[in-house]
């Protein structure tokens, strides 16, 4: 079976990652978007005022990581609707982790498919969304019926040999793959890659790397799209996606050591006959639906946002975090063809231009 990574391998990367360089850059990192105040806040800037006191004691850890226990915390991840259990990291962990992404990134991105969109910076869900219209304009038959399918339990089921074993067909800096392999074994057990670290999201797209290139590579898909571990292929007939589903699946088993979720769908992809009857369904994925002419919102994601719309509008004050939520909900809006649900259910209630207003007046008197 084929689909393995392109190889490339690297040495000499330990001088990169304890420079004085990358220990700044890794803190900087590490400490943005951790708001102004707040707990987290003040942390953040503790770290960043104190950067060269710091330094002696996260160069210890960095270089010499031992596993720890770690708190966990319950999440509802509003896109997936599903619960997730995550560990929250030291805010000295969350440095050296960064410290590491930062010399490892370079050589996870090199091999990395195109159109793999999950938690990679510079992509995303909208620019995934952006790639798929166009599939759906100009793909013609190609893009008549999809096969959607994704990991069952994909962070917690990674197992720990087999990724190690990936990683070091690429570094081969020995030193580095100790701090890497006590990373990774930060979650007991000899499966799962924790969910909350930094590495996490980085490991787990590099680990669905050779499977990229076996889809595209050896399967032949044409049009195929993944969002972390959830993977959607545009194909010319059902026959062809299932066979491509079975031989997916059986890499899942035999190279990677994971299953592939069992609601996987084959189906017709939404379609408009020339009598203007239409049959097929839309594509429900990372929280976009996908019709042939449109995208429009999830229904769980447009009934949350409608309904927050309610409660902020009957406030008789709106405080920054209300308009933060609201404001948050924009981009779906702005990139989805919803504007006559947003002039009903939302625009009666919410004033996005007042909500800007609100934050800027606040950001200002921060500042001062």
């Amino acid at each position: 079976m084929t689909g393995e990574i392109p190889v490339k391998s690297y040495k000499h990367l330990w001088e990169q990652y304890v420079s004085r360089e990358n220990y700044e850059t890794a803190l900087r990192n590490a400490t943005r978007h951790k708001g102004r105040s707040g707990r987290k806040g003040r942390r953040a800037k503790y770290y960043r005022d104190h950067m060269e006191e710091l330094m002696p004691r996260i160069m210890r850890k960095a270089t010499s990581f031992r596993p720890t226990h770690h708190r966990q915390i319950e999440i509802y991840d509003g896109i997936r609707r599903k619960k997730r259990t995550i560990v929250v990291p030291s805010m000295d962990e969350q440095v050296m982790h960064h410290m590491l992404v930062n010399v490892l990134k370079p050589i996870f991105m090199r091999p990395m498919y195109e159109h793999s969109y999950g938690s990679i910076p510079g992509r995303g869900a909208h620019l995934a969304k952006r790639q798929i219209e166009r599939w759906i304009r100009h793909g013609g038959r190609n893009c008549k019926y999809v096969l959607k399918m994704d990991v069952r339990k994909f962070f917690d089921s990674v197992p720990h040999d087999k990724l190690k074993a990936m990683l070091r067909r690429v570094v081969r800096d020995e030193r580095l793959m100790r701090v890497i392999d006590a990373v990774i074994d930060s979650a007991p057990g000899d499966v799962c890659i924790p969910i909350g670290f930094y590495t996490s999201q980085w490991f787990a797209n590099f680990y669905l790397t050779g499977l990229d290139h076996y889809i595209k590579e050896t399967l032949g898909a044409k049009y195929y799209v993944r969002y972390m571990d959830d993977m959607v292929i545009f194909g010319p007939n059902k026959r062809r996606l299932h066979r491509m589903r079975d031989a997916i699946a059986a890499y899942l088993r035999d190279e990677l050591g994971l299953e592939m979720k069992s609601n996987w769908q084959v189906y017709l992809f939404d379609y408009v006959k020339r009598n203007g009857t239409r049959v097929g369904r839309d594509l429900d994925f990372m929280g976009f639906r996908f019709h042939r002419e449109r995208v429009t919102l999830r229904r769980s994601i447009m009934l949350k946002l409608t309904r927050k719309a309610k409660r902020i509008g009957a406030k008789p004050r709106r405080t920054v975090y209300d308009a933060r939520q609201m404001l948050s909900y924009l981009g779906w809006l702005d990139s989805t063809d919803t504007y006559g649900m947003f002039r009903r259910r939302v625009k009666p209630h919410v004033s996005f231009q007042c909500l800007r207003r609100r934050i800027s007046r606040w950001q200002k008197r921060q500042k001062r």
